[in-house]
C-alpha cells in the first residue's frame, strides 16, 4: 500500500515541478532578451544612419559629363552585431556631346536612381560584411538616325544582388564615423558597361 501511495504522490508532484521549470526557463529567456535590448539602447539606440555622396566630372575633345548625387541609408540593429535596413540613391547627370562637322550639339540632363534593402554584420573591430539587393535605373545613349544629333537616350532598370565587405573608422554608438566598402555583383552583367563591382565611401552615425 505504501509504494502505491508514494507513486501517486510523485505522479501528482512531477507536472507541477515541470511547469515551474518551464516558467523559470521562459522568465530567464525573457530577462536575457530584455538585457540585450537594454544594452543596445544604452549604447546609443537601435537605429543608425549613413550617407554617401557622388560627384564627378570628365571631358574629352567631343564630350563632357557631370554627375552629383546622394545615397542615404538607415539601419535597424537586430542585436549588437547584425543590422538591416533600406538604402536609396539619387544622382543628377548632365551629358554633352559635340561631334562637329555641322552636326547639332547634343545635351541631356537626367536622373538615375537605386533603391534596395541591405543586411550588415560586424565582424571584428571596424570590419563588417555587407549584402544588398538593389533595383537600379540607369540611362544609355544609343545611335538614332531620326534624331538631329544622331543620339537618343534609353532608360533601363535592373535588379542587382551585391555582396562585399567594408571598414568603418571612428564612429560607434552616438558618434560619427567614416566607412569604405567594396561590393561585388553576384548576377551576370546585362550590358557591356555594367561594372562587376562597386566601391563606396561615406559617413555613418551610431553604427
Amino acid at each position: 500500500m505504501r509504494p502505491l501511495l508514494l507513486l501517486l504522490f510523485v505522479s501528482l508532484l512531477l507536472p507541477g515541478l515541470a511547469g515551474a521549470q518551464t516558467r523559470e526557463d521562459q522568465a530567464r529567456d525573457d530577462l536575457n532578451y530584455g538585457d540585450s535590448r537594454r544594452q543596445v539602447l544604452s549604447e546609443g539606440g537601435d537605429i543608425w544612419y549613413g550617407a554617401g555622396a557622388t560627384i564627378g566630372f570628365s571631358a574629352n575633345n567631343f564630350s563632357s559629363s557631370f554627375r552629383i548625387g546622394l545615397a542615404p541609408m538607415v539601419g535597424y540593429k537586430l542585436n549588437n552585431f547584425v543590422s538591416v535596413g533600406p538604402r536609396v540613391s539619387i544622382i543628377y547627370n548632365h551629358f554633352r556631346y559635340d561631334p562637329g562637322y555641322s552636326i547639332p550639339e547634343f545635351k541631356e540632363g537626367y536622373w538615375t536612381w537605386a533603391a534596395g534593402m541591405f543586411a550588415r554584420a560586424k565582424v571584428y573591430r571596424g570590419f563588417f560584411v555587407h549584402a544588398e539587393y538593389s533595383l537600379q535605373s540607369e540611362v544609355d545613349f544609343v545611335p538614332d538616325n531620326n534624331s538631329a544629333s544622331g543620339i537618343s537616350t534609353n532608360r533601363y532598370t535592373q535588379a542587382i544582388p551585391f555582396l562585399g565587405a567594408g571598414l568603418s573608422q571612428g564612429g560607434g554608438p552616438g558618434s560619427t564615423g567614416f566607412e569604405i566598402l567594396l561590393l561585388f555583383r553576384l548576377s551576370q552583367r546585362e550590358r557591356l558597361n555594367d561594372a562587376p563591382y562597386e566601391i563606396r565611401s561615406g559617413i555613418n552615425y551610431n553604427f
